[in-house]
């Protein structure tokens, strides 16, 4: 899980690291003020990826005026596929000297890891070069000794500043073990004209699989990729979660198109994806079941797929040769279960299913018969047809579902 700056550095400041003072905020009124408290601010949208200062989201401010039009100009705005929701004001530092200071993985082993070079890529550097670079090994038990730190300091050249950051090293390894994180970085860590060493920015990501041991650190929920859940994608998580048998909803992305994909097998998942996509298709939801779950948790991650508020057009139910997922189960009690107890379901949309596994030939001999006594628009395919050709087909039906229903709106306009 990776934090936002104004999370890692919350970690930072309670593990003894010096920040500087600021403040999160959400609108230019909550800005009101902050430079007659602090003098001049940096203003830092908060956003889960680097590289902010190259796309002007890191900006100087001497002025309430200036701050308020560039919190304004920030919020909202577009950074790496990310919305701006917060920017953290806080007092521009009075640097004299910048480094690079964190701990990672390099191999198997967690590492401090320093650096004069401004740490751009410095993890590959560490690697392949120790020019500029100094490395020290983090005992995952004792953590980093005060002699280690010492010694990596005099070797970095930090020894002639009084004092060097060595309590600061010592202090940002335990945090990144008790923290169970992959990666502390601290980027710059500056010392000021005073002679003060203070974390100037922070990034932090936590193990995920580690969370359950981190309850302390009161994180919401996000998504693999770093985003806050939508609504849709909470339930979904919700969902599959309900019990432990497989997965349903692990795996759930709202989208701007019209085809809800339901997919299964994580090879098959990607694959088809790829495919709708260059092929010029728009997914509307794309989620994933898989591992056998039960027909609950699948007819709920159905359920909540079939919540997208836009115009859906076709449901693409794709997937391969299963070797222990109970195609009956997934498909009449889990997908059609869902479809059947959503209110006031279009029976025009198209759904297209091509799987194929445990009870398929069962599973499909009831798929027709429901199709035959109650009217849903059901394509039912096997290996035979390709993925590729499988979006082509699930495409050409959204395309004549979507073409119908502006027809028929044309009609009913007075």
């Amino acid at each position: 899980m990776k934090l936002y700056e104004f999370e890692g550095k919350s970690l930072l400041q309670r593990a003894g690291i010096p920040i500087p003072p600021g403040k999160v905020v959400a609108s230019a009124v909550e800005a009101n003020g902050l430079t007659g408290q602090y003098g001049g601010v940096m203003a830092k949208a908060q956003v889960l990826w680097g590289r902010r200062g190259k796309a002007n989201a890191v900006l100087a401010c001497e002025s309430e005026e200036q701050l308020a039009e560039t919190v304004a100009a920030l919020l909202g705005r577009k950074l790496f596929g990310e919305s701006i929701a917060r920017v953290l004001v806080e007092q521009k530092l009075d640097v004299a000297e910048e480094i690079y200071l964190a701990v990672t993985y390099v191999g198997a082993s967690p590492t401090m890891i320093v650096s004069n070079q401004g740490g751009m890529d410095v993890e590959a550097a560490a690697q392949e070069s120790q020019e500029g670079v100094w490395t020290e090994p983090v005992d995952v038990i004792r953590g980093l000794q005060t002699e280690q730190a010492s010694s990596l300091s005099r070797r970095a050249g930090l020894d002639a500043h009084c004092p060097p950051p060595t309590d600061l090293m010592v202090k940002l390894a335990r945090l990144f073990l008790d923290c169970d994180a992959t990666l502390a970085e601290i980027n710059p860590l500056v010392r000021t004209r005073s002679g003060e060493w203070v974390a100037a920015d922070a990034k932090v990501e936590i193990d995920e699989d580690a969370l359950f041991r981190q309850s302390g650190l009161n994180l919401p929920e996000r998504l693999g990729s770093g985003r806050t859940p939508t609504r849709l994608e909470q339930l979904a998580l919700d969902n599959d979660r309900s019990d432990t048998r497989g997965a349903a909803g692990r795996m759930f992305y709202e989208l701007d198109g019209d085809i809800i994909v339901l997919a299964s097998g994580g090879g098959t998942s990607v694959e088809a994806l790829d495919d709708l996509c260059i092929l010029g298709g728009k997914p509307a939801v794309f989620t994933e079941y898989s591992g056998n779950p039960t027909p609950e948790k699948v007819k709920g991650l159905t359920k909540i797929a079939l919540m997208h508020p836009g115009p859906i057009h076709a449901i693409w139910v794709i997937g391969g040769r299963a070797n222990f997922t109970d195609i009956y189960e997934t498909l009449i009690g889990g997908i059609m279960g869902g479809i059947r107890e959503t209110p006031d379901f279009d029976k025009t949309i198209p759904i297209l299913i091509r799987r194929a596994g445990p009870r398929d030939e069962e599973a499909f001999a009831q798929l027709n018969k429901i199709q035959s006594e109650e009217g849903y628009r059901l394509f039912l395919r096997g290996m035979a047809t390709s993925v590729a050709d499988s979006a082509r087909m699930v495409m050409h039906q959204a395309k004549k579902h979507r073409e119908q229903s502006q027809a028929a709106e044309h009609r009913n306009d007075p």
